[in-house]
């Protein structure tokens, strides 16, 4: 893939990253091409790209959109994703090294400052994020941390929408505090053990957050 395709993928990403394109809303093709002044070639490529990432799906005669899960789906890919979260937590509780830890805690302490009397949730998703990349980075594999990354960029409507949720920026930071302590202290297994309880959800929880998904979306279904 060439450069100018490259910068279609990453743009698009960043979009989905900054929450400007949401699961279910259709990718405007045009609009790329106008803005980054670009010829469609390398777009098609850098969406041909999207698709094999699962990011983005091609609906007949409608377009591309970026990719929308049905429930299956949603339970599926979580599962998938906390494994590798819990993974990464297991091996940043055996590696991380001091500098490490000082981001860690100081990343755990933006979540923890987080208002419980903010009236919306959203904003805190960064903040989380922010301390999952710096588990990550605790764990010193690279290839684990991409395969927590990909699988998260497919789900982060999904786990921003979490947020949105009352009470789910308290219970996080709660639950990152715990996580944070069991690294530091080296118990490799319960660090696994508390990731992968703090990414998962009940099934009524991952309803909520479908609901909230789809009416943010416009999607139908």
């Amino acid at each position: 893939m060439g450069a100018q395709a490259d910068q279609v993928r990453d743009d698009i990403i960043a979009r989905i990253h900054a929450r400007g394109l949401r699961p279910g809303q259709r990718i405007d093709e045009d609009e790329i091409r106008s803005r980054l002044g670009l010829s469609g070639t390398p777009i098609r490529e850098a969406i041909i790209a999207l698709e094999a990432l699962g990011l983005v799906e091609r609906r007949p005669r409608a377009g591309v959109y970026v990719k929308a899960l049905d429930l299956a789906g949603v339970v599926q890919l979580l599962e998938a994703h906390a494994e590798a979260e819990g993974a990464l937590a297991y091996r940043a509780a055996r590696r991380a090294n001091p500098a490490q830890i000082a981001r860690l805690e100081a990343a755990l302490a933006a979540c923890e400052r987080f208002p419980a009397s903010a009236e919306n949730g959203a904003d805190y998703y960064d903040l989380n994020l922010a301390f999952h990349e710096a588990l990550f980075a605790c764990a010193g594999n690279a290839y684990l941390a991409q395969t927590a990354l990909r699988s998260g960029t497919i789900l982060l409507g999904y786990l921003h929408a979490r947020h949105c949720l009352p009470g789910e920026p308290e219970r996080s930071a709660t639950e990152h505090r715990r996580i944070f302590q069991a690294v530091v202290a080296g118990n490799a297994a319960d660090a696994r053990r508390l990731m992968i309880d703090h990414v998962m959800m009940k099934d009524e929880q991952i309803l909520d957050v479908m609901n909230h998904v789809q009416g943010g979306s416009g999607q139908a279904g």
